[in-house]
């Protein structure tokens, strides 16, 4: 399965999406912020999501 998990966070709509790398669970998780990627894995969506609010907090 690879659900993609959207949230809005302080007005922008943040998606983390899993990358499966042939096992059950994803290998890692990919970021984009209003539809922009951004160049760094992360261990899990919450991970995701964490690191859009603090980027939009600046």
């Amino acid at each position: 399965m690879n659900a993609k998990v959207e949230k809005r966070i302080n007005g922008a709509t943040v998606s983390a999406n899993p990358v499966f790398k042939g096992g059950y669970l994803p290998a890692y998780w990919s970021c984009s912020i209003n539809e922009r990627i951004i160049p760094k894995t992360f261990s899990s969506a919450t991970e995701v999501f964490r690191f859009a609010r603090k980027q939009r907090q600046h």
